[in-house]
C-alpha cells in the first residue's frame, strides 16, 4: 500500500508500526535537513521546542552542536542558523551536529517515531528517497508536515511526485485515495513548480517575509542523493551504520 497523510492529524487513524514513513516539509525543513547532511553535518537531531534545542546544544559533548531552526519563519533568539538551506554550508557545519527545531517539520518527525523506518524527503532528493523506499518492506506512508495542522500545497504536490515515482517501481502497489489525490496534484503542477509555489499560501508568506530566495532552492528536483533516516533520535544519511 502507498498512502499519504496530508496533515499530522490524520496520523491518529493511520497505523505506523509496520510502515516506512517519509516526512515531507518542502518549504523548508525537509530541504534544510537534506542540505545539511549533504554538506557534512554528522547528524541532525530534531527536537520539539527552541528551549529543548538550547538545552540539548549546551549539553552536547565538546560544545560542537549547532543550533538551527525557526518559529514563524524566523530564527529563534540565540540560534546560529535559521531554516534556510542556504545557511547550512560545508564551512559552517562540517563536523558539527545540528540540533534542530521548526514549527512543522520537526513536529512531523517526532509524530512518526513509531514507524518501522523514518526518512526525510523533498523535491531535492526525490529520486534517492524513492530508491530507498523501494528497498524497504511493507507499506509506504508519505507524511506531509503541513502548516499548523492545515493542508500545504507544496508538501502534497511533492508527495504526489514520490507516489508517482514509487508506483513506477512498484506497479502492483495499491494506492489510497489520498495517494491518488496527491499524484493528481503533481500531474497538474509537475511541469511548472514555480506556478505551484505561486499558488502555495505558505510559500507566498515566506516571500512576503523577504525569504523568497529559499523557494527556488526547495524545488530543485533531484539536487541531492542523500536520504536522511532516523537512527536513535538522530537523522543520518542512509547507509551509515
Amino acid at each position: 500500500m502507498i498512502d499519504v497523510a496530508f496533515t499530522l492529524e490524520e496520523l491518529a487513524r493511520t497505523p505506523l508500526a509496520g510502515a516506512t514513513a517519509v516526512v515531507i516539509d518542502v518549504v523548508r525543513a525537509s530541504t534544510t535537513i537534506i542540505a545539511a547532511l549533504a554538506h557534512g553535518t554528522p547528524g541532525v537531531v530534531p527536537v520539539a521546542t527552541p528551549a529543548e534545542a538550547i538545552a540539548r546544544a549546551k549539553a552536547w559533548p565538546g560544545g560542537a552542536a549547532l543550533l538551527g531552526g525557526e518559529r514563524g519563519g524566523g530564527s529563534p533568539p540565540g540560534f546560529e542558523c535559521g531554516n534556510s538551506p542556504a545557511e547550512y554550508t560545508a564551512a559552517r557545519i562540517r563536523g558539527r551536529t545540528v540540533v534542530f527545531t521548526t514549527t512543522n517539520g520537526t513536529r512531523a518527525l517526532l509524530a512518526v517515531e513509531g514507524a518501522k523506518q523514518v526518512a526525510v524527503g523533498g523535491f531535492v532528493n526525490a529520486g534517492a528517497v524513492v530508491r530507498w523506499v523501494v528497498r524497504q518492506s511493507g507499506d509506504a506512508l508519505f507524511v506531509c508536515a503541513g502548516e499548523l495542522g492545515r493542508f500545504c500545497l507544496e508538501d502534497a504536490t511533492c508527495a504526489g511526485l514520490l507516489v508517482a515515482r514509487l508506483l513506477a517501481q512498484r506497479p502492483d502497489a495499491a494506492l489510497s485515495d489520498s495517494a491518488r489525490a496527491a499524484a493528481a496534484l503533481y500531474a497538474s503542477y509537475g511541469t511548472d513548480l514555480d506556478r505551484m509555489l505561486a499558488d502555495a499560501a505558505w510559500a507566498q508568506a515566506l516571500l512576503g517575509q523577504g525569504r523568497g530566495a529559499d523557494l527556488s532552492l526547495c524545488v530543485r528536483l533531484d539536487a541531492y542523493e542523500v536520504v536522511p533516516v532516523a537512527r536513535d533520535g538522530t537523522l543520518v544519511p542512509a547507509g551509515r551504520n
